[in-house]
C-alpha cells in the first residue's frame, strides 16, 4: 500500500482518498451543487447507487459505495465498503448508477471493466451517470500555476484525466449515451477560494459554460 498524498493512498492499483470538505470553498460548494442537480436530472425513478461518493452521498442516491473506511462510517445513508471494479450487488439490483469524479482515479485499463461492472448490477433501461474532469487546456494551466504557487496541495491524479472523448467512448461501448455535456466557466480558479464572498459569483459561472473542465456522459443500460 503506497501513499501518494496525506488522506489517500493507493489499494488494488486504485487511489483511495479522504476527500476535501468542499463547504469551505463557497463557489465550488455551489457549482457541485450545480452538478447535482444536474445529474437528478437524469436520474429514473427506484433505486440509485453511487459509487466513490466521498464524504457526501448524492441527494438522490438510496445506496453508496466507497472504499474509504472513514466515509463508510461517517456516512449519513446506507453505505457499504467495497471497490467499484467488483460490485458486492446482485444483476439488476439497481435502476440507475451515479459516478461524481472517481474514474480517473483508477488506471486506465480498468476503466472499462467498470463500467461494464456497474451495466451488469443496473436494470435493462436504467441508467449510469458520469461526471469527470476534463483535461482541457485551460484547466490544465490553471492548475498547474495553482500547483507552482502553492495554492493546491499534491495532486493524486495519477493516471490522468479522461478527455471528453475518452469518458463518452467508455460509455458509448457498453451503453446507449442519452447525454454528453461538457461543463466548465473561466471562473473556476475563483473555486479555491474561502471567502463567502466567492460564492456570489456562481450566476455568472452558470452564464460562461465555454471552458472545458468537466464533462457529463449519461448511458442507458440495453
Amino acid at each position: 500500500m503506497a501513499s501518494v498524498e496525506d488522506g489517500a493512498e493507493i489499494r488494488n492499483d486504485a487511489i483511495v482518498e479522504r476527500p476535501r470538505r468542499v463547504q469551505k470553498h463557497p463557489l465550488l460548494s455551489e457549482i457541485y451543487r450545480y452538478h447535482d442537480e444536474l445529474i437528478a436530472d437524469y436520474l429514473p425513478d427506484g433505486q440509485t447507487l453511487e459509487v466513490a461518493f466521498g464524504r457526501h452521498m448524492h441527494p438522490g442516491a438510496d445506496v453508496g459505495l466507497e472504499a474509504w473506511p472513514s466515509n463508510v462510517h461517517e456516512a449519513d445513508d446506507v453505505a457499504v465498503a467495497g471497490d467499484a471494479r467488483s460490485l458486492p450487488f446482485a444483476a439488476n439490483a439497481f435502476d440507475a448508477i451515479i459516478g461524481r469524479r472517481f474514474l480517473h482515479h483508477v488506471p486506465r485499463t480498468d476503466r472499462l471493466d467498470i463500467l461494464r461492472e456497474a451495466a451488469r448490477v443496473v436494470a435493462p433501461g436504467g441508467r449510469i451517470v458520469l461526471l469527470e474532469g476534463t483535461p482541457g487546456y485551460y484547466r490544465r494551466a490553471t492548475k498547474g500555476i495553482a500547483f507552482r504557487i502553492g495554492l493546491l496541495g499534491a495532486d493524486s491524479d495519477v493516471y490522468g484525466h479522461l478527455s471528453s472523448d475518452e469518458l463518452y467512448e467508455i460509455v458509448d461501448s457498453t451503453l446507449d449515451v442519452v447525454c454528453h455535456e461538457p461543463l466548465g466557466s473561466p471562473l473556476m480558479p475563483a473555486s479555491i477560494s474561502e471567502s463567502r464572498l466567492s460564492k456570489h459569483l456562481f450566476p455568472l459561472y452558470r452564464h460562461t459554460q465555454f471552458v472545458k473542465w468537466w464533462t457529463l456522459v449519461v448511458g442507458e443500460v440495453r
